[in-house]
């Protein structure tokens, strides 16, 4: 019955995560994919003419630091288009939900009455990290190394561990998360050292493989400049102006009421099972939940490994904590929750939410990008941080773009937000650059207020609007 259910939940899942793609970054990874291979090697400085001068441990972390990621996903899109990079999405939550499942069971932590509302509370959750990038693997990867080490330390065999260093290296190419890895392999490795009820030969083995891993870790182009980045990156306007560093328990302020009720009953439960850690005196899963929930306060950019990697430890703190006989019992509960997912499935279908795929073209000026490579435009253009990536993609680098999701030189954002308000300073940096073209929609994602520099640019002579629609506009500068 519980694995009927668990097919069940990802068949859901699957209908509601298959939502039209509309991440503003997954154009300027692909196109970086495409330039790799078309080059056949990594870039040491901007391909697309976008930035002339760059900090260069952010060059070189960005622009080298995920080229694989890069690689699949331009892959993935090259051969199945827009479809194939959803359904890659889809395929990785799922396979992390189902991770979840696997190591429940592998702890003995499978109580139905509390992993069908744990497992639904992750499954709501995930549904909001559903950005196409190299952030993906991340949740790949790192789902799949805790499983090793779950496997390792349940069933004291330490082959299981030999698997993480191989796994470290595709990780460390894809994504820069692979520190997390290291970081709560390393934890672990100093608890479990500290376990007198393990042989010494296993502890040897918890140890050497986290040196192993890390070393693994520095089999990139990057090497200890992967390490440094995350330093350099603390308290950088990058870091105050990205959503995802908010913290997770602020998501309100992003407009995410109903994730945020579900982000706050995850962490209750995750504070009960902590304590039934603790008292069960288990202390590596535990110190990993207090570290996970820590960061995740911190940043909601670490949510995703809160959620996919602590589930089975919470499960297996609240297991400690359940009573000799359940208020529900297991029969009521797999009726309980396959009469919702039943539901859930019916209403999706008659809504029309279920398995869309596709474009989400609004997210993206497509009609604007057909416009431009029509008139052929090329030279410098101003345009925003959130289109830069899809007309990077399109356009460059005939057309010499101010900024895109990469900002490989961070000293351009506070004279882009000048520019973009028209403000004395602003006005001043605008007409110093000399752009040819201003693409731009009439309002920013989050606030309402139409940009000043359009009407900056109708009492311009010197400037004149070439196109307009729903979107946004696009202004030439008079010959």
């Amino acid at each position: 019955m519980s694995h009927a259910l668990l097919a069940l939940l990802l068949l859901v899942c699957a209908g509601f995560y298959a939502v039209p793609l509309a991440d503003s970054d997954f154009w300027w990874h692909i196109a970086a994919g495409r330039d790799i291979l078309q080059r056949g090697g990594l870039p040491a400085a901007d391909p697309f003419g976008v930035y002339a001068h760059a900090d260069p441990i952010r060059n070189d972390t960005v622009l080298k630091g995920q080229w694989l990621g890069q690689v699949l996903l331009y892959g993935l899109f090259a051969v199945g288009g827009v479809d194939a990079v959803v359904a890659f999405r889809v395929l990785v939550l799922l396979t992390c939900l189902g991770l979840i499942y696997a190591r429940a069971r592998l702890l003995q932590a499978a109580q139905p009455w509390a992993l069908w509302p744990l497992l639904g509370l992750v499954a709501f959750i995930a549904s909001g990290f559903g950005g196409e990038r190299p952030q993906l693997l991340s949740f790949l990867f790192a789902a799949l190394f805790l499983l090793c080490m779950d496997l390792a330390w349940q069933r004291r065999e330490a082959r299981w561990l030999w698997l993480l260093p191989p796994l470290t290296v595709l990780w460390a190419n894809s994504h820069g998360g692979v520190i997390l890895g290291v970081v709560l392999l390393t934890l672990w490795s100093l608890l479990a050292g500290l376990d007198r009820g393990r042989p010494w030969a296993e502890r040897r083995h918890w140890a050497l493989a986290a040196g192993a891993v890390f070393l693994a870790s520095l089999l990139t182009p990057n090497g200890l400049q992967t390490y440094r980045y995350l330093f350099q990156l603390e308290g950088s306007v990058l870091q105050q102006r990205t959503s995802e560093y908010v913290s997770a328990l602020r998501l309100f302020e992003l407009g995410l009421v109903w994730q945020q009720v579900a982000v706050v009953a995850y962490f209750l439960l995750a504070a009960l099972g902590l304590y039934g850690l603790i008292r069960a005196r288990r202390w590596p899963q535990a110190a990993l939940v207090a570290f996970l929930a820590a960061i995740s306060v911190v940043s909601y950019r670490y949510l995703a490994f809160f959620l996919f990697l602590a589930a089975p430890y919470v499960l297996a703190g609240l297991g400690r904590l359940s009573p000799t006989r359940p208020v529900v019992s297991s029969r009521l509960m797999h009726r309980l929750v396959a009469g919702v997912l039943l539901l859930l499935l019916l209403v999706g279908a008659w809504r029309g939410s279920l398995f869309r795929g596709g474009l989400q073209g609004a997210a993206y000026p497509v009609a604007m990008a057909d416009f431009l490579e029509r008139q052929g435009a090329e030279g410098p253009a101003f345009n925003t941080l959130e289109w830069g990536g899809y007309l990077l993609w399109r356009l460059a680098p005939r057309l010499r773009l101010y900024i895109d999701g990469r900002l490989l030189d961070l000293t351009r954002f506070p004279p882009y937000t000048h520019m973009l308000w028209a403000t004395p300073q602003g006005q001043r940096a605008f007409e110093a650059s000399g752009f040819r073209w201003v693409i731009l929609p009439w309002h920013g994602r989050f606030d309402p207020q139409r940009y000043r520099l359009i009407d900056y640019l109708h009492r311009r002579p010197d400037w004149r609007l070439v196109y307009r629609d729903a979107q946004g506009v696009v202004f030439a500068r008079r010959p």
